[in-house]
Parts: structure tokens; C-alpha cells; sequence
């Protein structure tokens, strides 16, 4: 049975017929897209689609959610609505820390782009040179593998070595004997193949490359947890971020599910994330975290004090797959889809029964973040409606003629 990472993947297809993924048919050539405008949403606008999300909420019973709508250098939404859980009154804030899944992979790739903005990392280098100990299952992948392959899932790993890695007792020690004995796909750089380990096993190799070649004496994920902290969180305004377990004691949502028409219930609290992929599902955070993270990747690399963090052509080269191989629409940590023409850069995705959608909009400058305490497929398509609906709404402004 494959991970909830896999099936989720493709959410964003799933209630959008006019969405298109071409899956099983060769790379379409590269079209630059559209130039960038921003298009500025009236305050009527902003309100209705609020008061749409909140309707559509409570229409569907979803216990709860945050939301974070936003533009370079504004923030148009950033709200909880309804409850951490079913079960108790405490209401969902833009503090409420959620599980961020699959969104993690895109925030690992930022990671490993300022670290090679820093020169201390080369993404197109074989991925041995940050410890002479990585081994694949194939000499010559071994030697040709870079990290930009890794975090695009075209270094020859097949899917199945997520399922190897699905216990959280599974540790990065495992990740790369794993990495080592299971039979690649193909060479690098020929095939894609959904692989949750290809991305983690990218952030610990750069945790080896900082720790001069070593592992550090408090272990990878302390490692990497310190290295995200220092490079992305703490620079960014990150600070409810965490790899920590859920806290009965904390501003954390509880996860739930639910069995068809039935209301949704509170799931068992989980356990820490299993930490041999923690680089790419481990992360909980905040929808003001995540606003924040979103503020870079939307306004071409500035952070929060309008400061340069990142070149422009770096935050945009993780969006969109490479030239010449069908990926099905991923780069680096995200994924690439197409909604009536428009180009939607997203992760949704499910992790410990909560749902998350980040999302770019990048043709209207817009990024969207809702993270909800709801697992399923009514949950996903929840978010898959909201995402198509701003777009619609960002269109519409867009053709409309100004005052």
C-alpha cells in the first residue's frame, strides 16, 4: 500500500476536469509563461471569498482551518476559523500549528537554494561530494547523482523505497542503506518516480556538506532541524516551526477523519514524524509561519524587512520541472499544474489526518496557504475548490476594467 504522501500528490486533479497533468504523455516543449502582474483584490472581493471559505467550512463540517491569502509585501487574509478539534472549544488561530506533509519537500528545496546562494552547496554537483560514504545501488548513479536530482526525484530511486520507510521507528541511518540496496529505476537524470526518500536523503546530504563530511555528533535529524533553523526560520520569522511531536499543552490542531456522510471525528494523537524522512513531510508549522515562507517565493526572493534572501531566478528555478523529462509536473518540492490556461504552482497533501494546500499564483503574484485539521478525500477537495475558485476570482479582477 503506498504512503498518504503518494496518493495525495495528485489531489489537485481530482474534482478539476479542466485541470490538466499530462501523466502518461511525453514533456509538452517549454512555454515562458505570461509576465507577472498584480492584480489587487477589493476589500469586497477579499470578504466574499472569506465568507465562501468559511461557508463551504461549515457546509462540509471540516472541524477546522487557517488561511493565509497573500500578495508581495501584503498580507490579504491571515484567519483561523472553527475549532483544533472536535472535541474541545479552542478555536483554530493563525498560530494553530498544523501538520505541513508534503509541503515540507518545498521548503527543504529553499533550504538547499540559499545554502548554494551561500556557495557552501552545488545542486548540479555529483550529491557525493557532501559525504564520500553515499552510496546507490548503482556505481554509476552513485558517482553521477547530483542534489538537484535528488530534490527533483529524477536520481533513479524507485517509489517503493518510501514504503520500506513508512515505520516512524525507520531512521536516516535505514534512509540510506535503503538508498544503497534497493535496485534504481534508471541512471540519473532519465526518469522521474514519486520518492519521498530521494528529497529527504537531498537535506541530510546537505547537513553531511555542512558539518564538514560528518555526521554531526547530536545525529541527522537534530541536524537538519538546526540547519533548517538557522537558514530558513529563524532569518524568516518562523517561530512555530518544528519537528516536535503535537503538545496537549500547545496552540495544536488535532487531526480527524471521518467514515462517509458521518461527522468528522478526532484521530489518536501521533507520534513524532518518522525521522528518516523528515526532510520532506516531517515539518508542523503555523499559517503565520507558512505566510511568511510564502512572502519569499511570492515576491521574487525578498525577506520579511524587503531585504534581498534569495535571487529571483533561484526561488523561481524549484517551481517548474526540468527540460526533457516527463516528471509529471514536478520540480523541486512543488508542483506544476494547469487551470484554464494559468499556471498554479501547489502541494497539497495529508499527514497525521490534516490536509494542506500552499499554493502560487505566480501570473497574478497571489500565494494562498490553508491548512485544515480534516483528512480524506472531502477534505481535499475542499482545498482543491478553494485554490480553483481564487483563481477564478484572480481572473476575473484581471479582465475587469479599473474604476
Amino acid at each position: 500500500m503506498k504512503s498518504p504522501a503518494h496518493f495525495w500528490r495528485a489531489c489537485l486533479l481530482l474534482a478539476a476536469p479542466s485541470c490538466t497533468l499530462a501523466a502518461d504523455s511525453a514533456p509538452a516543449p517549454a512555454i515562458a509563461p505570461p509576465a507577472p502582474a498584480l492584480v489587487k483584490l477589493s476589500a469586497d472581493q477579499i470578504a466574499a471569498y472569506r465568507y465562501s471559505l468559511e461557508k463551504t467550512r461549515q457546509e462540509t463540517g471540516l472541524p477546522g482551518m487557517a488561511v493565509a491569502l497573500l500578495q508581495p509585501g501584503r498580507t490579504l487574509l491571515l484567519e483561523g476559523f472553527g475549532k483544533r478539534s472536535a472535541s474541545a472549544d479552542a478555536p483554530v488561530t493563525p498560530d494553530t500549528r498544523f501538520a505541513l506533509g508534503p509541503a515540507t519537500a518545498a521548503l527543504n528545496s529553499l533550504l538547499l537554494a540559499r545554502l548554494a546562494a551561500q556557495n557552501s552547496l552545488d545542486l548540479d554537483a555529483p550529491a557525493r561530494r557532501c559525504w564520500d560514504e553515499f552510496v546507490l545501488a548503482d556505481a554509476a548513479a552513485t558517482r553521477n547523482a547530483t542534489l538537484r536530482q535528488l530534490l527533483g526525484m529524477t536520481a533513479g530511486l524507485p517509489e517503493r523505497a518510501d514504503i520500506l520507510l513508512q515505520d516512524p521507528a525507520h531512521t536516516p541511518a535505514d534512509l540510506f542503506v535503503i538508498a544503497a540496496e534497493i535496485p534504481d529505476t534508471a541512471q540519473p537524470g532519465r526518469v522521474f518516480a514519486y520518492c519521498d526518500a530521494s528529497t529527504a536523503l537531498a537535506g541530510y546530504l546537505a547537513v553531511y556538506n555542512a558539518n564538514h563530511h560528518r555526521a554531526p555528533n547530536d545525529g541527522l535529524p537534530a541536524g537538519y532541524a538546526k540547519l533548517l533553523q538557522t537558514q530558513l526560520l529563524e532569518p524568516l520569522g518562523l517561530k512555530r516551526a518544528t519537528f516536535d511531536a503535537p503538545s496537549a499543552y500547545e496552540d495544536d490542531a488535532t487531526g480527524h477523519t471521518r467514515a462517509g456522510p458521518s461527522p468528522w471525528q478526532p484521530a489518536p494523537a501521533p507520534a513524532a514524524s518518522g525521522a528518516a524522512l523528515r526532510p520532506a513531510l516531517g515539518l508542523r508549522a503555523s499559517v503565520r509561519d507558512v505566510a511568511a515562507w510564502l512572502q519569499v517565493e511570492i515576491s521574487g526572493g525578498l525577506g520579511p524587512d524587503g531585504a534581498r534572501f534569495l535571487d529571483e531566478t533561484a526561488v523561481q528555478s524549484r517551481w517548474r520541472p526540468p527540460a526533457g523529462i516527463d516528471t509529471h509536473g514536478y520540480g523541486l518540492g512543488w508542483a506544476l499544474q494547469h487551470y484554464r490556461g494559468l499556471e498554479i504552482i501547489a502541494r497539497m497533501g495529508e499527514q497525521d489526518n490534516q490536509a494542506e494546500l500552499v499554493a502560487l499564483i505566480p501570473q497574478y503574484r497571489t500565494a494562498l496557504a490553508i491548512l485544515t485539521n480534516g483528512g480524506g478525500r472531502d477534505a481535499a477537495a475542499y482545498l482543491q475548490n478553494a485554490l480553483l475558485n481564487l483563481a477564478d476570482l484572480l481572473r476575473e479582477a484581471a479582465d475587469s476594467p479599473g474604476p
